[in-house]
């Protein structure tokens, strides 16, 4: 068998270190294994002697099957034949102790079987033994309606003691991650504390002050006390019906406890004295009412100690009773999950709408207008009229004439679509010595400006419609705002171990734990006093008994009744940025900027814009803010960036204007990377000795001419220490890269800012000062904290 081959091998061990060293060397978890086998031994001769309707003692026989095959289960064995043999005497003690004797044996009979560790094993062999070895013993008595009730009553205790017991031990006995208690192991150590105040209770001093008894009253007084009606009341009815049954009479204990545990949880909230005299009140008045009966007195003394106690106890001790007692949360943690999942998407409709408004804004300031009808003849006096020597007779002498006779001829032209002699009055078209040359310049302007009005229109109904559709859009994303994200998940193990935490603590916090759409711990506390919380000290605690290394979350605007921790990411990111504009400008061409996600994505961004100076610097910083805006609210890069691209084609068929994107994501968690380029210079990306060109053959956005053309995306992995750089344009010029690469080559992590400078200087020497340029300079590092 498995466990007698374990124990043989540790007394083998044991033996041999005695040889060699001449002395037995007790080390911790022999101490500790010495400690779990004194508590079974104890427990079993404790609930040996836990008696009910007189003589029947199942308990003992439960801890024995709870115990198992190994060494636990042996000092339960020896602690339990002790005990029976001391309360129940050695004829009912020894009944005891056969049952006993075989339900270990069947354990270390069975250990290797695949049915012994079914949670209904050992339970069914206590039943079963207890139901053997008392039927025999039983037998000579004879049997009566009251004995068949009883003995049966007894065995389906042994059973269900053993279930209780094991999941009692759970916690200690089983390796598990969640260290808080659950429901069913709270609930099974109170029947384990329950059934042990049985044999206590048949412990008096001066005669019939009862130290179970005693102990069972200031359960509840403290239940009660911290836990209000309910916790009161039931651990009032539980303690009175196990007094009960230890005094084998009518259910006396059963009523005071009841009615002191439910009046004690009404005065709860006015203090401890408030709650220990309602208790005490209420326990005298069940004692009068039984009076005729026989008044108990002695409940008034027991009650009266236990009061005293109940007064004296320690705040630390009572905090952790209101841990075990904990509710569960009134608001479920999906709310705090939903309201994530619209935080998220209301910031994106934000920047859809910041965008419609850009766009809508810039086409409402459009250019002046080109097709008014008045200019046909304009633009063809100044090509035909200019040079004619009849000029100052007909635009300055007889201006008005002239002005009619053109009136009168537009409406038919217009109307054909192409002028004809005949349109003319005859004292016009007879006196202008080029008629010919003019009607057919009218002509041609008349064509250019049905034209430019096709072009208008066309124009203003795509413009139109893609701010249209990016309101739409805004308005969808408002709308699905409430709705939860399918992929946020609550973890009610985690949050149920914070509220023990922090109702130990004396913290009245309501904490909501759950996992974001990457699977990202993700904790949100509110209440009062929080500010310990977000010092370091307090963090590290945090993270400890969540298992998970957490980081705070700063929000803003910052609330002094919240606090948010997200799990932390195990990179970190060391940035260096060196930049210098073009020789007599004032400002730079060239934007970047860099941020991280609460989701620990990094993003790099450097954008140069058409030019130098500050038209060049208006489009790449608007740039910049617009993409910024759009990855901070959750889009896609990719996704992103075809976006903007397409707004900033719109906007460049009127301004002209075009800007380079440069685009890097850094998961800080994984280390996975990607670029996305739009026309930007190369980038590179330093792993050990060797450098990678990423380059890019995308126009930049503005000049695209499919709007929302997909921007060049490269992927990678990096790892702690390797290195990307980003640079515009103007710091290696068209002279080749090949000195960069050696110099990010032979970089050994000093300083990044430093490389970004010097890289920036020697571009200049080298490329000379004819552009703007900027260097960023990424390496990876892994958090040592």
């Amino acid at each position: 068998m498995a466990a007698k081959e374990t124990i043989r091998t540790r007394a083998a061990r044991v033996s041999e270190e005695m040889r060699e060293t001449g002395r037995l060397v007790l080390r911790a978890p022999i101490l500790v294994r010495g400690a779990e086998c004194a508590m079974r031994f104890l427990l079993g001769s404790i609930l040996a002697g836990a008696g009910i309707f007189g003589n029947y003692a199942p308990f003992g026989l439960g801890m024995v099957a709870a115990s198992g095959s190994g060494l636990d289960g042996f000092c339960a064995l020896l602690g339990a034949c002790m005990g029976y043999l001391l309360f129940q005497g050695f004829v009912e003690g020894l009944r005891y102790a056969a049952a006993a004797i075989l339900i270990f044996s069947v354990a270390f009979a069975f250990y290797d079987i695949g049915a012994y560790r079914k949670v209904w094993f050992m339970p069914a062999a206590a039943a079963l033994m207890n139901g053997i070895t008392g039927f025999i013993y039983l037998s000579d008595r004879g049997w009566t309606a009251e004995h068949f009730i009883f003995f049966g009553t007894e065995v389906l205790l042994a059973g269900a003691s053993a279930y209780f017991y094991r999941i009692a031990f759970s916690p200690w006995t089983e390796n598990r991650e969640e260290d808080a208690l659950t429901i069913r192991q709270t609930v099974s150590l109170l029947i384990l504390a329950g059934t042990v105040l049985l044999t206590l209770s048949k412990i008096t001093l001066g005669g019939d002050l009862s130290i179970g008894r005693l102990a069972a009253a200031l359960a509840v007084m403290v239940c009660a006390y911290e836990g209000g009606i309910g916790a009161g009341a039931t651990v009032g009815v539980s303690t009175g019906i196990g007094m009960d049954l230890a005094a084998g009479g009518a259910p006396f204990y059963s009523m005071a406890y009841a009615l002191s545990g439910v009046m004690a949880g009404v005065f709860h909230r006015q203090g401890r004295l408030c709650t220990a005299l309602a208790y005490v009140l209420s326990n005298a008045v069940a004692v009068l009412w039984t009076w005729g009966n026989g008044a108990r007195l002695s409940v008034l003394y027991e009650v009266f100690a236990a009061s005293v106690l109940f007064l004296l106890l320690p705040e630390r001790s009572l905090r952790q009773v209101r841990a075990l007692l904990v509710r569960e949360p009134r608001r479920d943690t999906v709310d705090k999950a939903r309201e994530y999942a619209r935080k998220r998407l209301e910031g994106t409709a934000r920047a859809f709408r910041e965008l419609h408004d850009s766009l809508r804004s810039r086409f409402d300031h459009s250019g002046g207008n080109d097709g008014d009808t008045a200019i046909i003849f304009d633009r063809a006096a100044n090509r035909v009229c200019k040079t004619c020597p009849q000029q100052i007779m007909c635009w300055q002498r007889s201006y008005v004439d002239t002005y009619n006779a053109l009136n009168d001829a537009l409406p038919a032209m217009l109307e054909r679509g192409r002028g004809e002699g005949s349109d003319f009055p005859l004292h016009f078209s007879s006196r202008c010595q080029r008629f010919a040359q003019f009607l057919s310049a009218a002509n041609e302007e008349l064509s250019a400006l049905f034209y430019r009005r096709q072009y208008q229109n066309r124009l203003r109904e795509s413009r139109g419609e893609v701010c249209r559709q990016y309101a739409e859009l805004s308005a969808a994303l408002g709308a699905a705002a409430s709705e939860l994200s399918a992929e946020l998940s609550p973890d009610p193990l985690r949050e149920r171990r914070l509220r023990q935490h922090f109702t130990a603590m004396g913290l009245e916090a309501e904490p909501a734990v759950y996992y974001d759409e990457s699977g990202r711990l993700r904790i949100e506390i509110e209440g009062v006093g929080l500010q310990s919380l977000r010092r370091g000290e307090a963090v590290k605690r945090l993270a400890q008994l969540m298992d998970k290394p957490l980081r705070l979350v700063e929000e803003c605007p910052p609330r002094h009744d919240r606090v948010v921790l997200a799990e932390r990411e195990p990179f970190m990111a060391m940035a260096g940025v060196a930049a210098r504009k073009k020789d007599g400008e004032t400002v730079s061409g060239d934007t970047g900027a860099w941020f991280k996600q609460e989701d620990g994505s990094l993003f790099v961004l450097l954008c140069d814009g058409m030019g130098s100076g500050p038209s060049a610097h208006r489009e790449s910083s608007e740039a910049v803010r617009l993409l910024e805006q759009f990855l901070r609210a959750g889009v896609p890069p990719e996704e992103a960036l075809r976006t903007l691209s397409g707004a900033l084609a719109l906007q460049g068929e009127e301004t002209g204007g075009f800007t380079t994107i440069d685009l890097m994501r850094v998961d800080l968690f994984t280390g996975a990377a990607a670029v996305y380029k739009y026309g930007a210079a190369p980038t590179y990306v330093k792993k050990g000795n060797t450098v990678q060109r990423i380059t890019g053959s995308t126009l930049p956005a503005g000049l695209s001419p499919v709007q929302g053309a997909a921007p060049d995306v490269s992927r990678f992995s990096l790892e702690p220490g390797d290195c990307v750089l980003m640079v515009s344009d103007g710091v290696a010029g068209g002279e080749g890269d090949v000195w960069l690469r050696e110099r990010l080559r032979s970089f050994q992590g000093e300083s990044p800012k430093e490389l970004a400078r010097i890289l920036i200087e020697e571009g200049q020497r080298r490329v000379g000062s004819g552009d703007d340029r900027t260097a960023i300079l990424l390496r990876l590092e892994r958090r040592t904290e």
